[in-house]
């Protein structure tokens, strides 16, 4: 009969043989067991309530501004207060411009201190905060949200869902032929790839009476193959701001922690994971937004967004 020492150690030695067997097969086996619209948030709400605010004031300003203008036009702009949209906006006199679309300006049109000066304080951010932008900003991430919706309408109507994972070096390959590009043609290639851009454009014509224009059939093939083929893949695996913000947040000491004795192994927090980041395994790199959701979906509370070095 076994003594009560050996059978704790069998099951430590278990647990840390489970936990290998899931790093392996990675959150695939998970994903089709278990899918995002399944789970409810348990912590975090007042940082999910703040995080949906923001973003819904961000995709506002992209869609309001617009007309507006179109209101004021050849009159006095109201207050004064703003001018422009996400991507590129004068908030109460200061420029404000998205590193991407400066990057690819300054690449194609040459180097202008004043377009750096436009882009350092949302540099700043990214270098602190990490790809924040993509979590807090992203004017397309209540789209997003529309598109997870349908999916799990779709789901629970019983069709099946693709969910296509790309390799996660095509970003960084979208963001290296778009800057590339933008050098050798001359031409600010982002704006027609970049979602925030995009959504601006498309907004600006239809304040105006232009139409919708091509950039609105390209957010739209972007939110069907969101919706159809992978879930979330474009944010995750193609869009150049995302890759961008990626490398200039590397440094970033906010994380995302785990406390292994809470951890039940649960994978939740894998499965709710948009950007394809293991909290579980200890495996979240650059490439997480700080959107705070698979903190808010964690069972135990064993994840949290902390400073570099400190305890959760």
């Amino acid at each position: 009969m076994l003594g009560r020492g050996t059978s704790i150690a069998m099951s430590i030695v278990a647990r840390k043989h489970r936990r290998r067997r899931l790093n392996h097969r990675g959150t695939h086996r998970a994903r089709a067991l278990l899918q995002p619209w399944d789970l409810a948030p348990r912590g975090g709400r007042t940082y999910q309530r703040v995080r949906r605010t923001v973003l819904a004031l961000s995709l506002f300003t992209v869609v309001a501004t617009p007309f507006l203008a179109a209101r004021f036009l050849d009159r006095a702009w109201p207050a004064g207060l703003i001018v422009g949209a996400t991507g590129s906006a004068r908030v109460l006199g200061i420029e404000l411009v998205d590193p991407l679309l400066s990057a690819a300006v300054w690449l194609a049109r040459g180097a202008r201190p004043g377009l750096l000066a436009a882009a350092l304080p949302v540099l700043l951010l990214v270098i602190v905060l990490g790809r924040f932008f993509c979590g807090w900003l992203c004017p397309y991430l209540p789209l997003l949200a529309l598109s997870h919706s349908v999916r799990w309408a779709l789901g629970k109507l019983g069709v099946p869902l693709l969910d296509l994972r790309l390799p996660g070096w095509l970003r960084f390959a979208v963001l290296g032929t778009v800057l590339a590009g933008s050098a050798a043609l001359g031409v600010q290639l982002a704006a027609l790839v970049y979602p925030p851009a995009l959504l601006a454009r498309t907004a600006y014509r239809l304040a105006f009476g232009l139409g919708v224009g091509g950039g609105a059939t390209v957010l739209a093939a972007v939110w069907l193959f969101d919706t159809t083929i992978s879930r979330a893949g474009f944010c995750r695996s193609i869009c150049p701001g995302g890759a961008l913000f990626s490398l200039l947040g590397a440094a970033s000491p906010v994380r995302v922690r785990r406390v292994e004795s809470r951890c039940t192994d649960c994978t939740v927090c894998d499965v709710v994971c948009n950007l394809g980041q293991r909290p579980m395994s200890d495996l979240v790199d650059a490439g997480c937004d700080r959107c705070g959701r698979c903190v808010a979906v964690c069972p135990t509370r064993a994840l949290s967004l902390s400073l570099d070095g400190r305890p959760p």
